[in-house]
């Protein structure tokens, strides 16, 4: 059950070698402007970030990846479409950006031993490892002692509750639909995960669960990501993303509209626009605020 990152290392390694190696003769900018394609990962289930609904893909890093499209179309002079991948795990959706197969994926928790692999952009939220847990349990580590705790393989949650969890047992799920679904089910009472995520989904699967405890085990910087050593699209993600945030701190209607639809006032995230303009701003300071038109 132990989650290692050299396994990790390994498995990527291994796909980067094989069926998702693509050509290597130009960049990744440069096959977005021959082909007028950026694709991105997405997963099911994994709101506020990502989910099916019908036959798209709808989120609060869909939002930011429809930013990166436009910023690409506006670069290289004409239309660039976007273009969802979908993947069933963590793991293949790290390694199809890791290989250069897939373009882009907006949603990532930033990781010290994935940033060997992929280009972290500029974030564009800040979550932290909780638990949806049954009323009267606070999800301290005392509090899960004999108990099996619903992660999603390979997330960073994984780790975080491997790394600070004893005598508790760990339930692993190939992707977040599986972890809500076991959850919904009965089949776990416990489901650790990315903060944002838990409050996103835990009234359609656990409406009498709480989102414990008060402080998260870990915290982690919420971003897209891209093949490393891509820094054209690197710098251009990061110029669109930077436009959204500076959008919404402005007051405009239409980029408040799109962020607070997944995590603002009223949602099931239900963050204040205060708090949302507080992150956004100081994001930005760490590079610069843009100047108003």
């Amino acid at each position: 059950m132990a989650l290692r990152l050299t396994a990790l290392t390994g498995a990527l390694i291994s796909i980067t070698l094989g069926v998702l190696q693509p050509a290597q003769a130009e960049t990744v900018l440069e096959r977005i402007t021959r082909t007028g394609r950026v694709n991105t990962v997405v997963m099911n289930g994994s709101l506020p970030y990502s989910t099916q609904l019908d036959n798209r893909y709808v989120g609060l890093g869909l939002e930011f990846a429809k930013e990166i499209q436009k910023e690409l179309s506006d670069y290289v002079g004409k239309p660039v479409e976007l273009v969802a991948q979908p993947v069933n795990s963590i793991e293949q959706g790290i390694a199809a950006i890791a290989s250069g197969a897939v373009d882009l994926s907006c949603g990532a928790g930033f990781s010290w031993g994935r940033s060997m692999f992929v280009d972290y952009t500029l974030p564009f939220a800040l979550s932290g490892t909780r638990l949806i847990t049954p009323v009267g349990n606070d999800g301290t580590p005392s509090a899960l002692t004999g108990k099996t705790i619903g992660v999603v393989k390979n997330s960073l949650a994984a780790r975080a509750m491997e790394k600070s969890i004893t005598g508790a047992e760990l339930a692993l799920f190939e992707n977040p639909a599986a972890a809500l679904a076991a959850l919904k089910s009965g089949e776990i009472q416990f489901l650790a995960g990315d903060s944002l995520w838990l409050l996103a989904n835990r009234s359609a699967v656990d409406p009498a669960g709480n989102v414990t405890p008060s402080v998260p085990y870990n915290r982690s910087a919420v971003g897209c990501v891209v093949p490393e050593n891509s820094s054209g699209l690197l710098n251009l993600s990061n110029l669109a993303i930077a436009k959204l945030m500076q959008a919404y701190i402005n007051d405009d209607p239409n980029a408040q509209s799109r962020i607070n639809q997944w995590v603002g006032p009223g949602t099931d995230v239900n963050l204040s626009q205060d708090v949302i303009k507080a992150y956004f701003t100081n994001v930005l300071l760490t590079a610069a605020l843009l100047a108003l038109p």
